[in-house]
């Protein structure tokens, strides 16, 4: 009797100690406190222009400013992704994400595939998309802030 409690209470908890979703799509970044955060902004809104984003809200003195999609189509699925910059003591950078899914496998094209919107894109589109992004801000000298959450 004691195997069988232990057996299934071993099946249980490792059932669900598995993390079954992506990661989001966030990133902290330290910058110099010398430095007026509508000039880092600015730096951040050249970086991304540069990348191909289109500017959709830049609110300065707020230190704001966020972006329409950007499709990237591999000819797997279109995926779309916007970012949302805000900047107080630290950079916060957040990814939104939107990409097809498959709904079906009869029909027209247009009704196979649907847009779903999402905040966790799969990690593999992450590292060709957001990590991207937040490589090119390092390169700028902007470090991560390693913590948790």
């Amino acid at each position: 009797m004691r195997f069988i409690t232990i057996y299934f209470l071993v099946i249980f908890v490792a059932k669900f100690s598995f993390c079954p979703t992506y990661p989001r799509m966030v990133a902290h970044l330290s910058y110099d406190g010398q430095h007026d955060k509508t000039k880092i902004l600015d730096s951040l809104r050249t970086i991304i222009e540069n990348d191909g984003f289109a500017i959709k809200e830049y609110i300065r003195e707020d230190g704001f400013l966020s972006t329409d999609y950007k499709t990237y189509d591999w000819g797997t699925g279109r995926r779309l992704l916007a970012v949302a910059i805000h900047i107080n003591d630290k950079i916060t950078i957040t990814g939104m994400g939107k990409m097809d899914i498959p709904v079906s496998s009869i029909g027209s094209s247009s009704d196979i595939l649907k847009l779903k919107t999402v905040d966790r894109l799969p990690y593999s589109i992450q590292k060709k998309t957001f990590l991207l992004l937040i490589d090119s801000f390092r390169n700028a000298g902007y470090n991560d802030i390693n913590h948790w959450p």
